[in-house]
């Protein structure tokens, strides 16, 4: 037959925009408006103080005046409260809905202005949003008594003017990311408020429509289903007349038939669950944040409210507290559908927190107080880690989640990857000590779905697993900025429940999706391990590199907030057990929420706007001060009781012991070693370990391991040379850092000063300059290392500085640590994934080694590094500084300070050892005390990483200990003095609870008796740990009856 349907897709899509959406609401009254703009330093008021129920100190009284509709309202980042009254008319029909226009933009939902709406009385309605402009007054949904009997309407809308960030175009430079910006700004206006009439019909028209339509654009013209679809749908476009809505149930007639066809046999299925993915924090304050909340839980709670089937989940701890704080009445309605099932608590996490970055302790911490949490406030024990947007997953995240009780992980982050396609959606992902977790990606390739014909295609389409597995989960409602599922998505989701050309859709919890998938996936590796999908070592993401070394201050303050939250519970817990005061869990839970919020994945990595780091250095101030704070109590305390002195210096975790006091060495010591300056500018130092030699311009040319007489340097290649890039990346300016960028490094050999420094250790000071800016370099030897401290004033735009690293050492692999071990990476961009991971995550070190000899590096605060083979060994560059113009104009302008430690001859160990000592804080009071337990090492390497009073109270003390080489390690406990020789030790959790007998987990503490109770304490000293490559183990000791101190360890032992 003839195509009479070329044109049906093109004449669908502009009946639905103009005869059919503008026929759902049909305008009764206008409403008549009041504003008031809140003044003073323009931050939100409470519901209570707007509305006249209650006072905010400090805060002027609301004052509303007359507003006309057409009027601006929103200057940047402020708050109007509008009144609005009106009156539905007697002839209305069954369901009226009150319609607002703040001046939205048509996209970017969350992502600019927003409104809650209120009732005299301060209860939360719903929110609006650009694709959310309604709030149902009358009929089936309505919240009781919105219409009074005399048909008067009195509602309150706080409008949040946020300004548009990333519009169209994207990532234009704007100052808008602080408040009070200098720079012009478009006033929101209100562009229509309206009691209007509803017709549901035409609504669900509207729905049909888009299905029938969309699944058609999805069918292949291969498919007698596409052509029928079309043929439905161009007869009810001819039986639907737009001037009389009325004719929309015979168009609806019309479809109704295809619409009822079932899916076919066989069908993929898919779990539709409604989320909304908040950023903490990203570009807008986390203050926008606590009011985001509240307007995405009022909006899921209605779609919960009106439809029976739909499941909604939200993430972090932290949100869930910011709710309960802000609205109790939210928080209220929130407990009652979670008790139900269907309001559901995901991740088990205090926030999604970035996945590479923060030391292990933390992502502990984050899973502790996260499923805590959850626990005490609804009784839920998540058992999914839900991260669907970090920056990458470390490969200790496996473990850490299943020693947490965590049984699955989801995230669809690796889906932007720039290069390769990973290859699975549902896989088995084994961490680098060989735990694995059941992972799922969703096929649909987005965290925030909208439930369309297009993206449950691309579900099936996409889906990689399609051989062994038949389900696949999807994430709708709006997200980001919040929003949540709409009533469109569910109508969707509900039309595709069991239609022909489609996946069967079913809303239900994630839960009953992981079951299913799990039995998938057991099903396939019983029958045959090799087909069973699996993933090993970390999830790289093949993009935003540079999150790595963007708002490097970020990076440092979490460093160092982690590096004094172990010397303050370490000596917390040496206090209380020396003198049996109270531990102070208290701050110490403040101090540790605050610094799991700062590592949320858009603040830790340094892509926020400037409001958003300015408040987080000053969150780092508060948390800094209040852990000396403790530290000098805990000092006092020790020492008042016999039980320490008290010196500068640091507590570093030292393989072998919890916490070992380093002490500078006495001034005027005698120097180690000789530094002597020639004619033409270069130096020489040598120590007994090293001799080291720089060109006239202060280059190292020549390091050699004098053990051995090994040269380090490769020749040509200077050790320490700063090179610049041009740093401009195609998009995503403060996340990405581009291959381009990398090509054309210039270095910087500008000698301003190069002179000797003065003192008895051996070494030199190095200042240049380039562009605007400049840095000192002061070099030392000490110990068999080369230290080098960098001091930077940068002021560069869009730039990026690395410090080149270049060692004779032909090593197949680098080795960065990551959290409790390291990771391998290619030094060799032998494929597509080699080479896509041209920068890359470490922690504190990096060690390169051929068959006989490594060289380690250690830093205080980068992150980011690449390395690659070349003709004379490696070239390694740590990543210093950028200065991306997007989200924040300024990003990283100012005063830096860097340390970075050369160790020739280390191996991994003695690496881990040197990491350990750089990044602990100095600390001018610090308490010298005996470690309160260490290990004897029998076999390999044991690192005690954190000691702290357990959470219960009971007075238990928890030791972290891990395996941070790759092998294996056998060791012996010794508990010291202060927790008595008669001490007793089980093995728990991560949240120090017993184990089960069937828990599945390597353990890592020996049982004296193989038939023994696994969660029976046995004696501590003497206790015998055996630990597998990268094995986190946790230790609960209840102290004995502690013996008399009758002496103080002095400095002289301590050396």
């Amino acid at each position: 037959m003839h195509d009479h349907f070329a044109s049906t897709p093109e004449r669908l899509e502009r009946v639905q925009r103009e005869r059919v959406l503008p026929r759902v609401h049909t305008t009764l009254a206008p409403l008549a408006v009041e504003a008031w703009r809140v003044g003073e330093d323009g931050e939100p008021v409470s519901v209570a103080h707007a509305l006249g129920l209650g006072s905010d100190a400090g805060r002027a009284a609301p004052r509303y005046e007359p507003f006309a509709v057409g009027s601006p309202w929103g200057p940047a980042w402020s708050t109007t409260w509008f009144r609005v009254r009106g009156t539905v008319p007697a002839d209305a029909p069954e369901v009226v809905e009150l319609v607002l226009d703040l001046g939205w933009f048509p996209h970017s939902v969350g992502g600019h202005c927003e409104a809650m709406v209120v009732t005299p009385a301060g209860e939360v309605v719903k929110a609006l949003h650009p694709r959310n402009t309604w709030v149902r007054l009358r009929g089936p949904g309505a919240l009781p008594g919105l219409v009074a009997a005399d048909g008067s309407v009195d509602l309150y809308v706080e409008a949040a003017a946020n300004p548009l960030l990333l519009g169209l175009p994207p990532f234009v430079v704007t100052e808008h990311g602080e408040v009070g910006a200098d720079e012009p700004f478009d006033e929101f206006v209100l562009r229509r408020a309206d009691v209007c009439g509803f017709d549901p019909e035409v609504w669900d028209l509207s729905l049909d429509l888009e299905v029938a339509g969309g699944l058609a654009a999805e069918t292949s013209p291969d498919d007698p289903r596409h052509w029928r679809l079309l043929r439905a749908v161009e007869r009810a476009l001819d039986a639907y007349d737009g001037t009389d809505p009325r004719t929309a149930a015979a168009a609806r007639a019309l479809l109704a038939p295809e619409l009822a066809l079932p899916a076919r046999a066989g069908a993929h299925q898919v779990t539709a669950v409604g989320h909304a993915h908040i950023d903490s924090a990203w570009l807008w304050p986390l203050r926008e944040t606590r009011r985001k909340l509240g307007r995405t839980v009022s909006n899921a709670l209605a779609v919960l409210d009106t439809v029976p089937d739909a499941v909604y989940t939200m993430t972090s701890a932290q949100h869930f507290r910011w709710l309960e704080e802000r609205f109790p009445g939210l928080f209220a309605r929130v407990r009652e559908h979670a008790a139900q099932g269907r309001f559901v608590p995901v991740g088990g996490m205090w926030v999604e927190a970035d996945g590479v970055l923060p030391t292990g302790e933390s992502l502990v911490r984050q899973m502790v107080l996260g499923k805590r949490y959850f626990a005490e406030t609804f009784g839920h024990d998540a058992q999914e880690v839900w991260l669907p947007d970090s920056f990458g997953y470390s490969g200790a995240l496996p473990q850490l989640a299943r020693r947490a009780g965590f049984r699955w992980f989801f995230t669809q982050k690796i889906s932007w990857n720039d290069t390769t396609t990973f290859p699975h959606h549902t896989f088995w992902w084994e961490g680098i000590d060989g735990t694995r977790v059941l992972t799922h990606f969703p096929p649909s390739d987005t965290y925030a779905a909208e439930v369309t014909a297009a993206e449950l295609t691309r579900s099936v389409a996409g889906f990689r697993d399609k051989a062994i597995a038949s389900h696949s989960l999807m994430a709708y409602g709006y997200g980001d900025g919040g929003g949540g599922p709409t009533r469109e998505m569910t109508a969707r989701a509900q039309r595709f429940a069991d239609l022909d050309g489609a996946p069967r859709v079913r809303m239900r919890t994630p839960t009953e999706f992981f079951v299913d998938a799990e039995a998938d996936l057991e099903r396939v590796t019983a029958e045959d391990p090799r087909l069973a999908p699996s993933w090993h070592g970390e999830l790289y993401l093949e993009l935003h590199r540079g999150t790595l070394t963007t708002q490097v201050a970020m990076k440092q303050r979490n460093r160092r907030s982690e590096g004094l939250l172990r010397t303050a519970e370490y000596l917390s817990t040496a206090a209380t057990l020396a003198t049996g005061a109270a531990y102070p869990a208290e701050a110490l839970a403040e101090a540790w929420q605050e610094v799991l919020l700062l590592q949320f994945h858009d603040i830790l990595p340094g892509t926020s706007i400037s409001w958003v780091h300015r408040e987080a250095r000053e969150s780092y101030d508060r948390v800094e001060a209040l852990l000396a704070d403790l530290v000098a109590k805990a000092g006092a305390a020790l020492a008042g009781a016999g039980a320490a002195t008290v010196a500068s210096g640091r507590l570093v975790a030292d393989p072998g012991s919890a916490a070992t006091p380093v002490l500078p060495a006495p001034h005027g010591a005698s120097p180690t070693g000789t530094a002597t300056q020639e004619a033409d500018g270069s130096v020489v130092l040598a120590d007994e370990h090293l001799r080291l030699r720089t060109d006239p311009a202060g280059q190292v040319v020549s390091l050699v391991d004098l053990a051995t007489g090994r040269e380090i340097a490769v020749p040509g290649e200077p050790i320490g040379a700063l090179h610049l890039f041009r740093d401009e990346p195609v998009r995503w300016d403060a996340w990405d850092v581009d291959r381009h960028a990398l090509r054309h490094p210039v270095p910087l050999t500008d000698v301003r000063d190069l002179r000797l420094l003065d003192g008895p250790q051996p070494g030199f000071v190095v200042e240049r300059a380039f562009g605007d800016s400049s840095v000192r370099l002061t070099t030392t030897l000490r110990d068999g290392r080369v230290d080098v401290a960098c001091e930077v004033d940068w002021q560069e735009s869009e730039h990026l500085l690395k410090v080149a690293l270049p060692v004779a050492v032909r090593a197949p692999e680098l080795r960065c640590e990551t959290q409790y071990g390291w990771v391998g990476r290619p030094v060799h961009p032998n494929t597509a994934g080699d080479d896509a991971m041209f920068e890359a995550a470490m922690h504190r070190y990096v060690h390169v080694a051929d068959t006989g000899y490594g060289v380690g590096v250690v830093n205080d605060a980068m992150s980011g590094v690449d390395a690659r083979t070349t003709t004379g060994g490696t070239a390694v560059r740590l990543s210093l500084l950028r200065a991306p113009r997007f989200p924040d104009p300024r990003a990283d302008r100012g005063q830096h300070v860097f340390r970075w430690s050369v160790l020739p001859g280390a191996d991994l160990a003695a690496t881990v050892r040197a990491a350990a000592a750089l990044t602990a804080p100095v600390l001018p009071d610090l308490p010298v005390v005996d470690p309160l337990v260490a290990l004897e090492p029998v076999a390999g390497t044991a690192v005690v990483d954190w000691v702290k009073v357990a959470d219960d109270g009971s007075g238990d003390v928890v030791v972290r200990v891990y395996e941070p080489v790759g092998g294996r390690a056998t060791a012996v406990l010794r508990p010291g003095p202060l927790l008595a020789s008669d001490a007793r030790v089980r093995e728990t959790d991560l949240l120090e609870r017993d184990l089960a007998p069937d828990d599945p987990m390597p353990r890592g503490l020996v049982l004296p008796d193989p038939a023994a109770d696994p969660g029976a304490a046995q004696p501590a000293a003497g206790a015998r740990l055996d630990l597998g490559p990268f094995q986190v183990l946790t230790l609960r000791l209840t102290p004995g009856r502690p013996a008399p101190v009758d002496r103080r360890t002095t400095q002289e032992e301590v050396r």
